[in-house]
């Protein structure tokens, strides 16, 4: 039988409307231009929590942060790592023989137990751009290209699972912090990205009050609070020109797999833990909103023998990556997974998927402002719910892609929103989900000021948890 080879490649904070294999007509990554050429296409992937350790924890062993335990970027979750009878993407391939390296961005919380975790060092290399920060995330990456490189070059004999978990365009965060009275002096190589179509929307009155008051909950959205339409733009150049750069290391990796002699025995697959606000209803990187800039995440198969493309309509999940890859190499899928294998779809006997519904889940970045949220979205609709008095939401995914006009407080969508609640609720049950049983906190301090982020008066929660930090 031919061996099976599997490489991932990973960004942080990538939107898959950031890219051209999506529609994006602005940003340049030529390299996933190539990828997305030769590989199924998952049109509407979803990340099931807008947060990196979530995530990661998540998509690693095919359960919800709520079944992993990892619901925040805590350090200390109250407990010491992922249990052990959660079986991980790395332990059940190492144990069929592969032999399993991770490089690059780890923050996964024990999920990544059962591969050779390689540790990661800074390269540093001086600015290309006066005005665009070059932080860890970005001499990070160098390290983690260079040791894939290095892997491919000199591959060991038997099949290999192997990460390249690259940081960019996550540099983003530094930029805005960096900038936060606004981009100053910016040389421009290229014209400046326009602002995207829902950068103004309906009514921000008519969203729930912790989308409302964003900036008083997270530092970076506090940071671009008083932020004008030129201060968005060359954020959106900015936050490109890191993706342009992972771009040219992600066609390094390509590049030395071909030169390995395995890419005619290695599935590539690509994806991101989560998206970027990408100035979307005026929000920057993350954190508890699940709209399609921070939710949609890009996701490509591309088998071995340069297949032809193909666009997988319906929604899919991180989730479905771990049976996926286990369907793909003929290993057994253990029991508990929220998964479901997307091989009929990546070998072409079907064009749409069999999920009929994505979900994602949200508590905090830390502590101290805790809103828990959830969200369910088919083809059709997308439904979000917070723990908060009247706080829903609900888009028209068919006619209002961009989530400009909230429909749940519209009398005659009343029978929708019943529907879509009755499928959030369900899906809890099924999943043993508490979520109707959490409670929210620390919001009472904060949210003071007039409604609208350019009002934002003090400090953010997040802030104020790194002042605490610095102080111990």
């Amino acid at each position: 039988m031919q061996q099976k080879n599997i490489l991932i490649i990973i960004c942080d904070q990538l939107s898959a409307t950031a890219l051209s294999a999506y529609g994006n007509t602005y940003s340049s990554t030529p390299n996933l231009d190539g990828l997305a050429a030769r590989s199924a296409v998952m049109e509407y992937a979803y990340t099931s929590c807008p947060l990196c350790q979530p995530a990661r924890a998540s998509f690693w062993t095919s359960r919800y942060p709520h079944q992993t335990g990892v619901l925040s970027n805590l350090p200390d979750q109250g407990f010491p790592a992922v249990s052990n009878d959660i079986p991980t993407l790395g332990e059940l391939f190492s144990h069929a023989g592969y032999d399993c390296v991770h490089f690059g961005k780890t923050h996964d919380y024990g999920a990544l137990r059962g591969f050779k975790v390689i540790e990661s060092e800074e390269i540093h290399i001086p600015r290309t751009n006066p005005a665009i920060k070059f932080d860890y995330e970005t001499y990070l990456d160098i390290d983690t290209t260079e040791k894939s490189v290095q892997y491919l070059s000199s591959r060991p004999e038997g099949p290999f699972l192997m990460v390249s978990d690259l940081q960019n365009p996550h540099n983003i965060c530094a930029y805005i912090g960096e900038h936060s009275e606004g981009y100053g002096d910016f040389p421009l190589e290229r014209e400046l990205p326009p602002l995207p179509e829902n950068f103004d929307f309906d009514d921000i009155a008519n969203r729930p009050e912790f989308i409302q008051y964003l900036c008083c909950a997270h530092r970076r959205q506090r940071q671009a609070s008083g932020w004008k339409e030129d201060d968005f733009r060359h954020y959106l150049y900015a936050y490109y020109y890191y993706l342009s750069m992972v771009d040219k290391q992600i066609g390094q990796i390509l590049e030395a797999l071909l030169k390995s002699g395995a890419a005619d025995q290695t599935m590539v697959v690509f994806l991101a833990d989560h998206g970027e606000g990408m100035a979307s209803h005026h929000l920057v990187t993350k954190y508890g909103t699940f709209y399609e800039e921070t939710n949609r995440v890009p996701l490509f198969f591309a088998l071995p023998g340069g297949n032809q493309a193909s666009r997988i309509g319906g929604v899919t999940s991180l989730l479905d990556l771990v049976p996926t890859l286990l369907d793909y190499t003929e290993l057994p899928c253990p029991d508990g997974l929220e998964g479901i294998s997307l091989m009929p779809q990546i070998t072409g006997v079907k064009t749409h998927s069999d999920r009929t519904a994505a979900v994602a889940e949200w508590y905090d970045e830390f502590r101290d402002y805790t809103v828990p949220g959830r969200m369910i979205c088919d083809e059709d609709y997308k439904y979000i719910c917070y723990l908060e008095p009247d706080s829903e939401e609900l888009y028209d995914m068919r006619n209002d892609r961009y989530e400009k006009t909230n429909l749940a407080g519209k009398p005659e969508y009343s029978p929708i929103l019943e529907k879509y609640r009755s499928l959030l609720k369900h899906h809890l049950e099924k999943s043993d989900d508490p979520f109707f049983t959490l409670k929210t906190a620390g919001t009472g301090s904060y949210r003071r000021h007039p409604l609208g982020f350019e009002h934002h008066q003090g400090l953010s929660a997040v802030e104020k948890y790194a002042l605490e930090i610095k102080r111990k």
